[in-house]
Parts: structure tokens; C-alpha cells; sequence
């Protein structure tokens, strides 16, 4: 028993001196750090017709990977990307710039894409007369659609003839197919001849292929219309040929009746 602790008494003593012999390892050089990514870019109308279209260039420097966020779920990761928009408008352009150390920068813009002929006073063509087709409501006038004031009233074209519902709810529903598909891109509203407390003041506007699925196009939530027989034009963004167009009216200006003299669903610009 002694010669075997004596044994272990040896062993653990030359473990201790080669221990203590061994040189530590040295520390590793340390990375220096790189240059943090410093982002700048410019973007251009790459032609003077097509308002759509823009030159995106980084100025960019200090950096291994980029990536251009146009605003309109759209990417690249090239220096200087072309990039077309579908519609004007306006768009958050964002450029990130990121070094090999994960290191990151980033710029952003807000880019208004807008056609310099624009003119917002105006509408076009009238697709209710251009291309024609039929009307529906969800509930029409008491003496049908083709009273002195019916639904048919409200796109005959005539600012002094009215559509009257008595009992509005909240829940009137105007849907027009048209004869063939058509891309929107604007509509008009026009008031009635008298009591605006039965004016459209709150609504969405909606369109459709197939009568079945519906897109939401635009909506109001507090109009107001400051006179009689006053029209107000609205631009929405679409590309969309839909055959069927919906106006959904929830809320008019507190009276228990509604009323309205025209609708018109149009082309964007004459």
C-alpha cells in the first residue's frame, strides 16, 4: 500500500513540474476594427415622359453588402439599380449598407413620384357613359329604380335629378358592371339639391373582376360637401381592368334619409 501511494506521490509531483514548465499560449492578435459604412445615395427621373422611372446611385462607401428598399416592396442589392414604379405617390427609399463585421448604416428618403402634367381639377371619360352597363342597389327608392327619384337617377348624368332612399341605415350598396372591364383611376360624387344632412359622408369605393372578390380602391370617412350640386373628384392608384365597381356608403351627415346626385366611376386624366 505504501509503494503504491508512494507511486502516486511521484506522479502527481512530475504532472506539477511539467505543468509549470509548459509556456502559455499567446493571445490571439486582436481584429482591428474596419471602417463603419458611411451611405449616401441620388435618385433621378431617368426620362422626361416617364415620370415612373428613376436612377438610383450609391454614393455609398466602406461597406461589403448593400440592399435599396424602394418603397413599393421592391429590392436590389445592385450600386446603381433602375427601378420603374407602378404608380405615383409617395415612397420611404430606404439604402442599408453593412461592413463584413456586421456593422451597418442607412439613409433614407421620401421620394415624390408625381407626373408634372398632372392635373387633379380634372377627370376623365365617365365609364358609366362611355362603356355603359347595368346598376344595382342594395335597397333602392320606394318607387323603384325608375321614380322620379330611383337609383337611375344617380347615373343619368343630371346633377338636378337625385336618388332618395328613405330609412338609410348605413348599409347602402351602389354596384355597377359595366359592359366591358375597365381601368379606373378616378370617380366623382355630386350633391344634391337640397338637405345636407342626407349627404354621403362616409364610404368606400371598391372593385371587381368577378363580382365575387372585392378590392378596396379608396374610401372617405368625413366628407363634407360645402354646397348643392356640388362634384368632388377622387384619384385613386390602379391598373386593374375591373368590370365591376361598388360604392359602399356607411354614415351620411345624420339625417335618417339619404340622397345623391350623381356617381361616376372615370379614367384617371382626359
Amino acid at each position: 500500500m505504501k509503494k503504491v501511494l508512494h507511486m502516486i506521490s511521484v506522479f502527481s509531483t512530475a504532472a506539477l513540474l511539467f505543468t509549470g514548465c509548459k509556456k502559455d499560449k499567446p493571445a490571439p492578435a486582436p481584429v482591428p476594427d474596419e471602417p463603419r459604412p458611411i451611405v449616401g445615395f441620388t435618385a433621378a427621373r431617368t426620362d422626361s415622359v416617364d415620370f415612373l422611372s428613376y436612377q438610383f446611385t450609391s454614393t455609398a462607401t466602406n461597406y461589403k453588402d448593400i440592399l435599396w428598399q424602394f418603397g413599393d416592396d421592391s429590392t436590389s442589392t445592385e450600386k446603381a439599380p433602375k427601378h420603374r414604379y407602378a404608380f405615383d405617390g409617395l415612397y420611404h427609399v430606404v439604402l442599408t449598407a453593412r461592413n463584413s463585421q456586421g456593422f451597418s448604416a442607412a439613409r433614407e428618403i421620401i421620394l415624390n413620384v408625381a407626373d408634372p402634367n398632372f392635373d387633379r381639377t380634372k377627370v376623365g371619360e365617365s365609364y358609366f357613359r362611355t362603356i355603359g352597363g347595368t346598376l344595382t342597389v342594395s335597397r333602392d327608392n320606394g318607387g323603384g329604380p325608375n321614380a322620379n327619384e330611383g337609383s337611375l337617377k344617380v347615373v343619368d348624368g343630371d346633377p338636378n335629378t337625385k336618388f332618395f332612399q328613405s330609412g338609410f341605415s348605413g348599409d347602402l350598396v351602389l354596384k355597377y358592371e359595366l359592359n366591358t372591364p375597365a381601368v379606373a383611376g378616378a370617380y366623382t360624387i355630386t350633391s344634391a339639391n337640397d338637405s345636407p344632412d342626407r349627404d354621403p359622408k362616409g364610404w368606400t369605393l371598391q372593385g371587381s373582376e368577378d363580382g365575387i372578390r372585392w378590392i378596396n380602391l379608396h374610401s372617405k370617412s368625413n366628407e363634407v360637401f360645402a354646397k348643392r350640386f356640388q362634384r368632388i373628384i377622387y384619384h385613386f392608384n390602379n391598373n386593374v381592368a375591373y368590370k365591376f365597381y361598388r360604392l359602399n356608403i356607411k354614415v351620411n351627415n345624420g339625417a335618417r334619409d339619404f340622397q345623391m346626385a350623381e356617381w361616376t366611376v372615370n379614367k384617371k386624366q382626359p
